[in-house]
């Protein structure tokens, strides 16, 4: 059962997605999304020649293929993911950075 945090985030992540997110497909499953490009100086860059995305997705809608090297496609794009998906038990949201 969520907390009641978990609950708050969620009816703001479910705000956020009706406006900005896309559907994203790892194999035969799809999730919803919200997408941002990270900023050069952010610390989870070091390491990576390629501009990265973070993507924001409920955990509970996350598939089981979602992990490190999955590619994920979006509008016919594909992109890596570069690191196993951070969940946050806390929020009830998880954090998937990809390739951009």
């Amino acid at each position: 059962m969520p907390t009641p945090a978990q609950e708050a985030f969620a009816e703001g992540f479910s705000e956020l997605a009706a406006d900005h997110a896309t559907t994203w497909s790892v194999g035969s499953s799809s999730f919803a999304g919200v997408a941002s490009v990270l900023k050069p100086d952010d610390p989870r860059l070091i390491g990576s020649t390629d501009r990265l995305l973070e993507i924001t997705v409920l955990s509970a809608s996350v598939p089981s293929a979602v992990k490190r090297g999955a590619e994920l496609t979006r509008d016919g794009r594909n992109h890596r993911i570069t690191r196993d998906p951070i969940a946050d038990k806390a929020t009830g949201l998880t954090t998937i950075l990809a390739t951009a």
